[in-house]
């Protein structure tokens, strides 16, 4: 499972290197990533499941909700940013292994983002 987890944070580490990612593996396996700005004010906080430290596409949806949530931290909705907000992202809602939990839940953008971005 490190191998997982070292190629995840590799990978991570790679991706948001502007925003000085910090890592900590937690007693569970999951891993919390820390993005701060250039100032070294934290931006935000993540954790990354272990279900997403083994599946290239889990992790690639959490790397695509982080860069959303940092557009949205970081200021106004610039227009080249729009499509980040209606692009269809999956959310993670249950854990494979527990079958009662809900399917997973297919979220859009809001209508007023929708609206503001014209389409």
């Amino acid at each position: 499972m490190s191998s997982c987890r070292d190629t995840a944070i590799e990978h991570m580490s790679l991706l948001f290197t502007d925003y000085r990612p910090q890592f900590f593996i937690r007693p569970d396996g999951t891993v919390l990533i820390n993005l701060r700005n250039a100032a070294g004010k934290r931006l935000m906080s993540r954790v990354i499941q272990q279900e997403e430290q083994t599946s290239a596409v889990l992790l690639n949806n959490l790397v695509e909700r982080i860069r959303r949530d940092l557009m949205t931290v970081e200021g106004p909705l610039e227009q080249e940013n729009v499509d980040w907000f209606l692009k269809r992202i999956e959310l993670q809602t249950f854990v494979p292994v527990n079958p009662t939990h809900r399917p997973r839940k297919i979220v859009v953008a809001g209508a007023r983002l929708r609206a503001l971005s014209g389409k």
